[in-house]
Protein backbone atom coordinates (compact mmCIF):
# COMPACT_ATOMS: atom_id res chain seq x y z
CA UNK A 1 0.00 0.00 0.00
CA UNK A 2 2.93 2.36 0.61
CA UNK A 3 3.79 2.34 -3.10
CA UNK A 4 0.17 3.14 -4.04
CA UNK A 5 0.17 6.01 -1.53
CA UNK A 6 3.35 7.42 -3.03
CA UNK A 7 1.89 7.21 -6.55
CA UNK A 8 -1.27 9.01 -5.40
CA UNK A 9 0.89 11.76 -3.89
CA UNK A 10 2.92 12.10 -7.11
CA UNK A 11 -0.24 12.40 -9.24
CA UNK A 12 -1.76 14.91 -6.81
CA UNK A 13 1.36 17.08 -6.80
CA UNK A 14 1.68 16.91 -10.61
CA UNK A 15 -1.75 18.49 -10.78
CA UNK A 16 -0.71 21.14 -8.26
CA UNK A 17 -3.38 19.98 -5.81
CA UNK A 18 -3.25 20.14 -2.03
CA UNK A 19 -4.64 17.34 0.09
CA UNK A 20 -7.69 19.56 0.58
CA UNK A 21 -8.18 19.78 -3.20
CA UNK A 22 -8.06 16.00 -3.58
CA UNK A 23 -10.32 15.56 -0.55
CA UNK A 24 -13.00 17.82 -2.05
CA UNK A 25 -12.86 15.95 -5.38
CA UNK A 26 -12.97 12.38 -4.01
CA UNK A 27 -15.00 12.80 -0.82
CA UNK A 28 -12.37 11.31 1.51
CA UNK A 29 -11.02 13.17 4.53
CA UNK A 30 -7.72 15.05 4.41
CA UNK A 31 -6.37 13.10 7.38
CA UNK A 32 -7.22 9.75 5.73
CA UNK A 33 -5.62 10.81 2.43
CA UNK A 34 -2.52 11.96 4.29
CA UNK A 35 -2.24 8.59 6.04
CA UNK A 36 -2.72 6.75 2.73
CA UNK A 37 -0.01 8.78 1.02
CA UNK A 38 2.40 8.01 3.87
CA UNK A 39 1.52 4.28 3.83
CA UNK A 40 0.01 4.43 7.31
CA UNK A 41 -3.55 3.47 6.39
CA UNK A 42 -5.09 0.67 4.35
CA UNK A 43 -7.01 1.63 1.26
CA UNK A 44 -10.19 -0.17 0.18
CA UNK A 45 -10.99 -0.63 -3.50
CA UNK A 46 -13.94 1.78 -3.25
CA UNK A 47 -11.70 4.48 -1.74
CA UNK A 48 -9.10 3.89 -4.44
CA UNK A 49 -11.84 4.09 -7.10
CA UNK A 50 -12.93 7.48 -5.71
CA UNK A 51 -9.33 8.73 -5.81
CA UNK A 52 -8.88 7.38 -9.36
CA UNK A 53 -12.03 9.16 -10.50
CA UNK A 54 -10.82 12.43 -8.96
CA UNK A 55 -7.37 12.04 -10.53
CA UNK A 56 -8.86 10.82 -13.83
CA UNK A 57 -6.77 7.64 -14.01
CA UNK A 58 -7.89 4.00 -14.31
CA UNK A 59 -7.78 1.81 -11.23
CA UNK A 60 -5.17 -0.41 -12.87
CA UNK A 61 -2.79 2.60 -12.96
CA UNK A 62 -1.80 1.78 -9.38
CA UNK A 63 -0.82 -1.82 -9.98
CA UNK A 64 2.23 -3.32 -11.62
CA UNK A 65 2.19 -2.78 -15.38
CA UNK A 66 2.82 -5.74 -17.68
CA UNK A 67 6.43 -6.48 -18.56
CA UNK A 68 8.02 -8.89 -21.00
CA UNK A 69 8.39 -11.51 -18.26
CA UNK A 70 4.96 -10.93 -16.70
CA UNK A 71 3.91 -14.54 -17.31
CA UNK A 72 6.10 -15.62 -14.38
CA UNK A 73 5.73 -14.28 -10.86
CA UNK A 74 8.68 -15.56 -8.86
CA UNK A 75 8.37 -16.76 -5.27
CA UNK A 76 9.82 -14.30 -2.79
CA UNK A 77 8.91 -11.28 -4.91
CA UNK A 78 6.33 -8.94 -3.38
CA UNK A 79 2.77 -9.66 -4.49
CA UNK A 80 0.00 -7.12 -4.82
CA UNK A 81 -2.21 -7.41 -1.72
CA UNK A 82 -5.59 -5.74 -1.57
CA UNK A 83 -8.57 -5.61 0.74
CA UNK A 84 -12.14 -5.07 -0.45
CA UNK A 85 -14.20 -2.53 1.49
CA UNK A 86 -14.36 -3.29 5.21
CA UNK A 87 -14.61 -7.08 4.82
CA UNK A 88 -11.17 -7.75 6.38
CA UNK A 89 -10.50 -10.38 3.68
CA UNK A 90 -7.05 -9.91 2.19
CA UNK A 91 -6.30 -10.98 -1.36
CA UNK A 92 -2.81 -11.75 -2.67
CA UNK A 93 -2.91 -11.45 -6.46
CA UNK A 94 -1.23 -14.38 -8.23
CA UNK A 95 -2.41 -13.52 -11.76
CA UNK A 96 0.05 -12.02 -14.16
CA UNK A 97 -0.82 -8.40 -14.95
CA UNK A 98 -1.65 -8.99 -18.62
CA UNK A 99 -4.69 -6.81 -19.33
CA UNK A 100 -6.58 -9.26 -21.59
CA UNK A 101 -6.52 -12.25 -19.24
CA UNK A 102 -9.73 -14.20 -18.52
CA UNK A 103 -8.88 -15.47 -15.04
CA UNK A 104 -8.17 -13.72 -11.74
CA UNK A 105 -6.06 -15.99 -9.54
CA UNK A 106 -5.40 -15.13 -5.93
CA UNK A 107 -5.09 -16.37 -2.39
CA UNK A 108 -7.90 -15.16 -0.17
CA UNK A 109 -7.23 -14.92 3.57
CA UNK A 110 -10.45 -15.05 5.59
CA UNK A 111 -10.14 -13.91 9.22
CA UNK A 112 -11.65 -15.93 12.10
CA UNK A 113 -15.46 -15.73 12.33
CA UNK A 114 -15.72 -14.07 8.91
CA UNK A 115 -19.24 -13.91 7.43
CA UNK A 116 -20.64 -12.37 4.25
CA UNK A 117 -24.20 -12.21 2.87
CA UNK A 118 -25.24 -14.16 -0.23
CA UNK A 119 -24.03 -12.51 -3.45
CA UNK A 120 -24.28 -13.04 -7.19
CA UNK A 121 -22.09 -11.81 -10.04
CA UNK A 122 -21.22 -12.95 -13.55
CA UNK A 123 -18.79 -15.78 -14.19
CA UNK A 124 -17.40 -18.79 -12.39
CA UNK A 125 -15.36 -19.36 -9.24
CA UNK A 126 -13.06 -22.14 -8.16
CA UNK A 127 -11.73 -22.44 -4.62
CA UNK A 128 -9.16 -24.79 -3.08
CA UNK A 129 -8.82 -24.64 0.70
CA UNK A 130 -5.15 -24.38 1.70
CA UNK A 131 -5.58 -23.85 5.46
CA UNK A 132 -8.41 -23.65 7.95
CA UNK A 133 -12.15 -24.23 7.60
CA UNK A 134 -14.45 -22.63 5.09
CA UNK A 135 -18.22 -23.00 4.81
CA UNK A 136 -19.59 -22.58 1.29
CA UNK A 137 -23.27 -21.80 0.89
CA UNK A 138 -24.73 -22.15 -2.59
CA UNK A 139 -28.38 -21.09 -2.43
CA UNK A 140 -29.79 -23.44 0.29
CA UNK A 141 -26.95 -25.97 0.12
CA UNK A 142 -24.20 -25.74 2.77
CA UNK A 143 -20.78 -27.44 2.54
CA UNK A 144 -18.02 -27.47 5.18
CA UNK A 145 -14.60 -27.56 3.56
CA UNK A 146 -11.13 -28.18 4.98
CA UNK A 147 -7.57 -28.29 3.61
CA UNK A 148 -7.49 -30.09 0.27
CA UNK A 149 -11.21 -29.62 -0.43
CA UNK A 150 -12.28 -27.62 -3.46
CA UNK A 151 -15.37 -26.24 -5.18
CA UNK A 152 -16.29 -24.91 -8.62
CA UNK A 153 -19.50 -22.87 -9.01
CA UNK A 154 -21.34 -20.56 -11.36
CA UNK A 155 -21.20 -17.18 -9.62
CA UNK A 156 -24.63 -16.23 -10.94
CA UNK A 157 -26.17 -18.52 -8.32
CA UNK A 158 -26.54 -16.91 -4.86
CA UNK A 159 -23.50 -17.93 -2.85
CA UNK A 160 -21.26 -16.97 0.02
CA UNK A 161 -18.43 -18.27 2.17
CA UNK A 162 -17.74 -17.94 5.86
CA UNK A 163 -15.02 -18.96 8.28
CA UNK A 164 -16.72 -20.42 11.38
CA UNK A 165 -13.48 -21.10 13.26
CA UNK A 166 -11.18 -19.10 15.51
CA UNK A 167 -8.31 -19.60 13.04
CA UNK A 168 -7.77 -17.83 9.69
CA UNK A 169 -8.61 -19.70 6.48
CA UNK A 170 -6.57 -19.43 3.28
CA UNK A 171 -8.05 -20.35 -0.08
CA UNK A 172 -6.58 -20.50 -3.57
CA UNK A 173 -9.28 -18.66 -5.54
CA UNK A 174 -9.79 -18.54 -9.30
CA UNK A 175 -12.48 -16.25 -10.75
CA UNK A 176 -13.54 -15.21 -14.21
CA UNK A 177 -14.53 -11.79 -12.78
CA UNK A 178 -11.50 -9.59 -12.35
CA UNK A 179 -11.12 -8.18 -8.85
CA UNK A 180 -9.93 -4.79 -10.08
CA UNK A 181 -12.64 -4.26 -12.68
CA UNK A 182 -16.23 -3.30 -11.88
CA UNK A 183 -18.75 -4.89 -9.57
CA UNK A 184 -16.60 -4.73 -6.47
CA UNK A 185 -18.27 -3.47 -3.35
CA UNK A 186 -21.63 -2.92 -5.05
CA UNK A 187 -23.88 -4.49 -2.44
CA UNK A 188 -25.41 -7.63 -3.91
CA UNK A 189 -22.66 -8.07 -6.50
CA UNK A 190 -18.93 -8.23 -6.11
CA UNK A 191 -16.41 -10.24 -4.15
CA UNK A 192 -16.45 -11.98 -0.80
Amino acid sequence: MREIGQRIRELRLRRGWTLEDLSSKCGLSVSFLSQVERGLSSLSISSLQAICKALDVPLTHFFTPPTNDSIVLKAGKPRTRIRIEDSHVTYSILSSPMPDRTLEILIAEFPPRYEHPLITHPGEEFGYVLEGTLVLQLEDEVYTLGPGDSFHIRSSRPHTVRNPSDEPARVLWVLTQKLLEGGIGDGETGSH
